[in-house]
C-alpha cells in the first residue's frame, strides 16, 4: 500500500469528534464546505473591507450572515505555494511547492481533499487546479482527493479569461472559437455554471466538499461587454493598457478588473440562492478569499481602487498587502453572523480546521492550527508564530509573531540585506521600521526565523540554505 493511502487510511481510523463540535449536539458534525477562492484579489478589493469605488453585496451578505476575519493570511505571496500550503497544511518554510513553475504536489502529501473524502464527502475542484503548478497534468488533480475536476491545470492557462480549452476529469473539452484574449467562452462563467451544476446534483445524504478556484482577478484583465459596461459608472478617470506582451490587451483596466469582481460577487450570490433552493445552506460552511495581494500586471496597480487597501505593498511583496488577504465565512446553522475576529490564521490552517469539523485527527507534519473554535464561538489556539519565503526578487521573507512582524528583502545578496521590524498594532501600514529603536525584539524575531523552516531541494537560495 502506498504510503499516502496508509495515511488517509490511518486519518480515517482516528475518526473522533471534535470537543468544539461535541459541545455542540444540535450542529451536524459533517457541514457541507465550498471554499471559493480567488486569484491576485486584494484586501480593500471587498466593500465589507472598505473599497469605496464599487461594492461587493453578495460577498458583503457573506460575511454579515457569518465572520470576517480581519487578519488572515495567504500561504504565500504567490500563486502555487500558497495553494499548495491550503492543500497540506504547511507554511511557506515546509511546504513541497514554494514557488511557480512546474512543482506539483508529491504523491505521498495528504490533501485536504483526501481528508474530506475519508470523512465521506464526495470531493470536487473547479476552476484553476490548486495542485499541479504549470503542468498539464488533471490526472494529478483526482489522485490528490478530488472526485470531480472540471478546470485548467497549467497556472499560466489561468492568465486568459477566453481558454482554448478545459478538462473535465482527464478528458479535454475544446473551445474553438477561443482564442485567449477573445471568444465565446469566458472561464469566470464557465466555471460559475460548472459549480451550479455541481451543486445541483449535490443531497443532504451525502456531504459535499468544493474547492472553486477562480482565475480571476489575475491578468488578464478583461471581462464580457455585459459586465464591463455595468462597471463603467465606477470608473472615474479610465487605465488603458496596451503594451504588446504576455497579458491581454484592454483600453479599460479598471472597468474590466471590476466586472471581474463582479462576476465573482455574483457568483457568490447565486451559490447561496442554489443552497437554499435546495435546502442545504444552512448545514454549508461557505468561505470566500484570495490567494494573495493584489498584482501590478496587466496595467493594473494595486494604489488604482485602493485595492491593497490600508496595507503596504501587494503581490510578491512579504508586507501586508502581499500576503494578508479577505476572508469571510458563513455557516448559518452555528454562526451568528456580522461577526469579525483578529485571530491571526493563515491559508495552512485550513486543512486542520476541516479535520476537526469532520471529524478526523489532523497529520502531525503540518504548521496549520484549526480555526474551527473561531468558527463556532470558542476559545481558539493560537500559533506561536507565521512565516513566509519567497525565492524571487533576491529572496524574501517574513515572520508574524503577535503583533510583531519581521520582514527581510535581499536575503541573496548580503551586503544590500534590508532587515525591518514593524508592531502591526500599532502601524498596519508597516511605516515605521523599529529595527534600531527595538534591539532586544529584533534579536528575538531573526532568532525564531533562522528555526522557522526547514530545507528544500528544489527551493534552494543562498540567502535561505547558508
Amino acid at each position: 500500500m502506498r504510503l499516502k493511502q496508509i495515511i488517509s487510511t490511518l486519518i480515517g481510523a482516528g475518526c473522533v469528534l471534535s470537543q468544539s463540535l461535541a459541545s455542540q449536539p444540535e450542529v451536524a458534525p459533517k457541514p457541507n464546505i465550498i471554499f471559493i477562492i480567488a486569484d491576485d484579489l486584494g484586501y480593500g478589493d471587498l466593500s465589507c473591507y472598505g473599497q469605496e469605488h464599487f461594492t461587493t453585496p453578495n460577498i458583503d451578505k457573506l460575511a454579515e450572515s457569518g465572520l470576517q476575519f480581519t487578519r488572515h493570511y495567504s500561504g504565500a505571496t504567490v500563486c502555487s505555494p500558497s495553494r499548495c500550503s491550503l492543500m497540506t497544511g504547511k507554511d511557506g518554510g515546509h511546504a513541497t511547492v514554494r514557488g511557480n513553475g512546474p512543482h506539483t504536489i508529491r504523491e505521498e502529501e495528504v490533501t485536504v481533499a483526501e481528508v474530506a473524502k475519508a470523512a465521506g464527502y464526495h470531493t470536487a475542484m473547479i476552476g484553476k487546479s490548486c495542485v499541479t503548478g504549470n503542468t498539464q497534468t488533471p490526472e494529478v488533480v483526482l489522485q490528490s482527493g478530488f472526485d470531480y475536476f472540471y478546470g485548467t491545470t497549467d497556472h499560466r492557462d489561468g492568465h486568459y479569461r477566453y481558454p482554448k480549452f478545459v478538462y473535465r476529469n482527464t478528458e479535454r473539452i475544446d473551445f474553438p472559437e477561443n482564442q485567449l484574449h477573445s471568444g465565446t467562452h469566458y472561464d469566470g462563467h464557465l466555471y460559475t455554471e460548472e459549480a451550479l451544476g455541481y451543486l445541483a446534483n449535490q443531497s443532504a445524504e451525502t456531504p459535499f466538499f468544493m474547492i472553486l478556484s477562480y482565475p480571476m482577478p489575475h491578468a488578464s484583465i478583461i471581462a464580457p461587454e455585459a459586465e464591463r459596461a455595468a462597471a463603467r459608472p465606477f470608473v472615474k478617470e479610465e487605465v488603458v493598457y496596451n503594451k504588446a506582451r504576455h497579458y491581454s490587451h484592454t483600453d479599460e483596466v479598471l472597468a474590466n478588473y471590476i466586472a471581474m469582481i463582479t462576476i465573482m460577487d455574483t457568483a457568490v450570490g447565486s451559490i447561496v440562492s442554489q443552497l437554499e433552493e435546495q435546502q442545504l445552506l444552512d448545514n454549508t460552511l461557505i468561505v470566500f478569499t484570495s490567494d494573495n495581494g493584489p498584482a501590478f500586471e496587466g496595467g493594473k496597480l494595486p494604489k488604482m481602487l485602493n485595492s491593497a487597501g490600508p496595507l503596504r505593498g501587494g503581490k510578491r511583496d512579504m508586507y501586508e498587502g502581499g500576503i494578508r488577504v479577505p476572508f469571510v465565512a458563513s455557516w448559518p446553522a452555528v454562526m451568528e453572523g456580522g461577526e469579525q475576529s483578529d485571530h491571526a490564521s493563515a491559508f495552512w490552517d485550513f486543512l486542520p480546521t476541516v479535520c476537526e469539523l469532520t471529524g478526523q485527527a489532523a497529520p502531525e507534519d503540518i504548521q496549520g492550527v484549526s480555526y474551527a473554535a473561531t468558527l463556532l464561538g470558542k476559545e481558539q489556539p493560537k500559533h506561536d508564530y507565521l512565516y513566509w519565503e519567497f525565492h524571487e526578487k533576491g529572496g524574501r521573507r517574513a515572520l508574524q509573531q503577535g503583533d510583531w512582524k519581521l520582514v527581510q528583502y535581499n536575503l541573496n545578496t548580503p551586503k544590500t540585506l534590508k532587515t525591518e521590524l514593524y508592531n502591526l498594532a500599532e502601524d498596519m501600514a508597516e511605516r515605521n521600521d523599529l529595527s534600531k529603536s527595538h534591539p532586544e525584539k529584533l534579536s528575538e524575531m531573526l532568532k525564531l526565523i533562522e528555526d522557522a523552516r526547514v530545507p528544500s531541494e528544489q527551493f534552494r537560495s543562498k540567502g535561505l540554505d547558508t
